[in-house]
């Protein structure tokens, strides 16, 4: 249908836009809160307080999009995002930036629990390719902002970069008022004691479980901090941050590569192989202080073989694992059920930290470790036998 092509393309183009936000904010937020002279475990509790909170209300969400449509919850997604960025120059104590730092996760919360949804439900037999392809030039775009960030942070210092960031989520706000909603055969009503019946696919429960180790590994290691990491441990610039970041985008060009990988390997071999990807490198850097160009190389094998690859093959698994009555609200009670331990990574990263920069990696290779070995004692793959071509129509 012309619909579903066009719903398609609205799709990619506002995920480029997020990418490209997402590129500029990820290195913009860590430095605009050093300027504002938070230390590090501050800097850990303000990625923390908002999170619990929000992941829990992104069941209601799930529910009143199963109920109502994706389409609304998305552009109240771009309405955050308007005011939230806009917000963020004129905070003048933590309380305020933790407020704006509430509507932006908020908004990344409401988008995030609807995207890839809203292409499976256009795409079904070949998401995994659009969507492998769709990561890999979101990662160019996130690319590209942090290359933006690093040579016009000087001449629109934060408050002038916010407000592009804002301009942007006006644009996405824009281009999805034309977005086609399919039609829904749903005439119940939006339930709370439904949404958080936490009921949901055992599979998608051990995932989830798996999910939440992995996560909180990667949140420590990964998380807020990596861009200040570079420059405390290293001693590098925003310039040669920049360019990491770069490097570190471009890392996800392997994407592409994820519906052959999950078709020669099934979801969960390639599941299991981009896991210990991530844990052996960590735990190398984490051990070793290696000079930059081996450190480099080592960090980018997570994203190379992990990376783009493990979040295709992670999104087949939990979309395949769930109804279409029901599937936003079970992906993201997948998502909630990690919260009460993910939340835990920014103040444990920024301890860490404090301490040494390499025991962040130490601590995440070593949960990456302790979740894999929960996925593969506790995951049953019967049902992802038959996903073993998924996408590759």
């Amino acid at each position: 249908m012309v619909y579903v092509i066009r719903n398609v393309k609205i799709i990619f183009v506002s995920g480029l836009f997020s990418a490209f936000v997402t590129g500029i904010f990820e290195l913009l937020f860590p430095f605009f809160l050093e300027s504002r002279k938070l230390s590090l475990v501050d800097m850990g509790l303000i990625f923390s307080v908002s999170t619990l909170v929000i992941s829990f209300l992104s069941i209601l969400h799930g529910e009143y999009a199963d109920v109502h449509g994706r389409k609304k919850i998305y552009l109240a997604s771009c309405s955050l995002g308007i005011v939230s960025k806009t917000l963020f120059p004129f905070t003048l104590n933590d309380l305020q930036i933790l407020f704006a730092k509430f509507l932006s996760d908020s908004k990344d919360n409401l988008r995030i629990s609807v995207h890839n949804i809203m292409l499976y439900e256009n795409v079904r037999e070949n998401y995994a390719k659009y969507l492998s392809l769709f990561t890999t030039i979101d990662f160019v775009l996130q690319a590209s902002g942090a290359i933006f960030f690093g040579f016009f942070l000087s001449y629109l210092g934060f408050s002038g970069l916010f407000f592009i960031l804002a301009a942007v989520e006006l644009a996405k706000l824009f281009l999805f008022f034309f977005y086609r909603e399919c039609d829904r055969k749903n005439n119940r009503r939006v339930s709370i004691r439904r949404a958080y019946s936490f009921k949901i696919n055992r599979n998608l429960f051990v995932l989830a479980l798996s999910s939440a180790i992995s996560s909180l590994g990667f949140g420590i290691a990964h998380g807020f901090l990596l861009p200040l990491y570079f420059h405390g441990k290293y001693g590098l610039d925003v310039l040669q941050i920049s360019a990491i970041t770069v490097l570190h985008r471009l890392a996800f060009m392997t994407t592409p590569l994820a519906g052959e990988v999950i078709k020669k390997l099934g979801l969960r071999k390639t599941f299991i192989l981009s896991t210990s990807s991530y844990a052996f490198s960590f735990l190398a850097i984490g051990f070793y202080t290696f000079p930059i160009p081996a450190f480099v190389a080592l960090f980018l094998v997570h994203d190379l073989i992990g990376g783009g690859i493990g979040m295709t093959a992670m999104s087949v698994m939990t979309q395949t694992l769930t109804d279409d009555e029901t599937r936003a609200r079970q992906i993201n009670t997948f998502g909630a059920i990690q919260t009460p331990v993910t939340i835990l990574a920014p103040s444990i990263s920024g301890m860490l930290a404090a301490m040494s920069w390499d025991y962040i990696f130490v601590a995440g290779g070593l949960l990456y470790f302790v979740s894999l070995s929960i996925f593969i004692a506790l995951f049953k793959d019967e049902a992802l036998k038959t996903q073993r071509n998924f996408g590759n129509k």
